[in-house]
């Protein structure tokens, strides 16, 4: 595995925790839009890091 892969699945990673933590929005929610959070900015990272090549 490459870090394009890396990125693609931590990208859907992050856009099922959201979609799970806007469905949910109560609890449990706010912590599934956290690590969403979390998840979006190591993509993030990431695709900073496969631009710069």
């Amino acid at each position: 595995m490459n870090a394009f892969h890396y990125f693609i699945i931590t990208s859907l990673l992050a856009f099922g925790l959201a979609c799970a933590g806007v469905w949910v929005l109560f609890g449990t929610g706010w912590s599934l839009l956290a690590g969403s959070a979390s998840l979006f900015s190591i993509a993030a990272f990431i695709r900073r890091g496969l631009s710069s090549d």
